[in-house]
């Protein structure tokens, strides 16, 4: 199932899956998702689900942008990001990612993952495969820790589903945890697809990564490495 991720600020407010076929959003009590912005029209801009999804703007005053510009109407795409007045929201496919299927099914709702067999003989990994995403045992829990900028050594720990790094209005990444897995979700808005953070030197882009011990994030100007606590 497709949905959207709203983000105010920077920070991730709500979930709301496109679970029927019309999908409104205007500052009217009337609309499926009602914004409290008085630069949002009251019945500002409607999400279509029929074989793909759109959005479509409903003749709002100050208009819909998608990915930064301003659209009638636009077929989604996985991680697009449509802005209505002060709110964004961040398009997200469950088909076209494994890791945000994990993203955004309700907390406690993930399955425990299967039991992974110990290195021996005639069990290697593939040469080149990733390593998988960090998993703390029964007790343990993550953290970052910021190893340059303006808050050098301060400890973040990861103890809520999404924590939000960075400065809104200039760089924002967020980290997400389901079950015993963590992931980096970068969040688009204006201005971030030029300057997005990184993932140990690397630009992120539109898919979720996991994250694993000592893993470094820069984001806004810090540097965060992902640590695991216990």
């Amino acid at each position: 199932m497709a949905k959207l991720i709203l983000v105010h600020e920077g920070a991730v407010i709500r979930e709301y899956p496109l679970d029927k076929e019309r999908v409104t959003i205007g500052r009217k009590p009337s609309n499926d998702i009602q914004l409290d912005d008085p630069t949002v029209s009251g019945q500002h801009a409607v999400v279509l689900t029929l074989q793909n999804v759109y959005v479509e703007d409903l003749g709002s005053t100050n208009g819909t942008l998608l990915n930064g510009k301003r659209i009638n109407k636009q077929m989604l795409k996985h991680g697009d990001v449509v802005r209505i007045g002060r709110h964004e929201f961040r398009f997200v496919d469950e088909r076209a990612a494994d890791f945000d299927k994990t993203i955004v099914i309700s907390p406690g709702a993930v399955p425990p993952p299967p039991p992974r067999p110990a290195a021996g003989p005639g069990v290697t990994r593939p040469e080149g495969a990733a390593p998988p995403p960090a998993q703390p045992a029964r007790g343990r829990s993550a953290m970052v820790k910021v190893i340059s900028g303006p808050k050098t050594g301060q400890n973040i720990v990861l103890n809520k589903p999404y924590t939000t790094l960075g400065s809104p209005g200039v760089q924002v990444a967020v980290i997400a945890r389901r079950g015993t897995s963590y992931y980096l979700m970068p969040m688009g808005g204006i201005g971030q697809q030029d300057n997005p953070p990184r993932l140990n030197d690397k630009a992120v882009g539109a898919q979720s990564l996991p994250l694993k011990e000592g893993d470094v994030i820069e984001v806004a100007g810090s540097k965060l490495q992902f640590t695991l606590n216990g």
